[in-house]
């Protein structure tokens, strides 16, 4: 059970976004693939996800529509970016997360990853909305989260709990 990458960069080029910025890894492989195949979006690659952050904001100011992917420990990284790249400035950008640890979360597997446990108290103490994409019956919240950031002017997150499919 799990969102497929090219029906979500579907989605995201019906909303306008024209660049993504990513950090590869093992749960959005198949999503940056998609979106490194799409000559319709153009994506960035930084080292770190603060940079990521301000690399998008910066796109932001330019005129473009980024979308940020990251996992939840990148999240939990550039939490300084995201509050001066995106929160205080007034930034609307949206953030896919993944959510690392979920699955064996959900599964009863021990111990829990402290990454799966941190997510939801951190999004809620920066009060970023959020929604959670499990499958394709799920991808509208992309639309609602894109909405909510553009309304609010901050940045809005849709967080994953398992890795894209093809």
């Amino acid at each position: 059970m799990s969102a497929s990458a090219t029906r979500t960069v579907s989605v995201l080029k019906g909303l306008g976004f024209t660049d993504a910025v990513s950090i590869p890894d093992g749960e959005s492989r198949y999503l940056y693939q998609a979106l490194v195949d799409d000559s319709d979006i153009e994506v960035y690659l930084p080292t770190r996800e603060g940079e990521g952050i301000a690399i998008a904001a910066g796109l932001w100011v330019g005129g473009r529509r980024p979308v940020v992917v990251l996992q939840n420990t990148g999240l939990m990284e550039a939490g300084d970016a995201l509050r001066g790249c995106g929160i205080g400035p007034s930034i609307p950008l949206l953030l896919l997360v993944g959510w690392r640890g979920y699955p064996g979360a959900m599964s009863g597997a021990l111990p829990v990853d402290s990454a799966f446990t941190y997510t939801e108290p951190l999004l809620q103490a920066w009060a970023l909305p959020h929604r959670m994409l499990m499958n394709n019956d799920d991808l509208g919240v992309i639309d609602e989260m894109t909405a909510m950031a553009g309304a609010t002017s901050r940045p809005a997150v849709v967080v994953y709990g398992h890795p894209f499919s093809p």
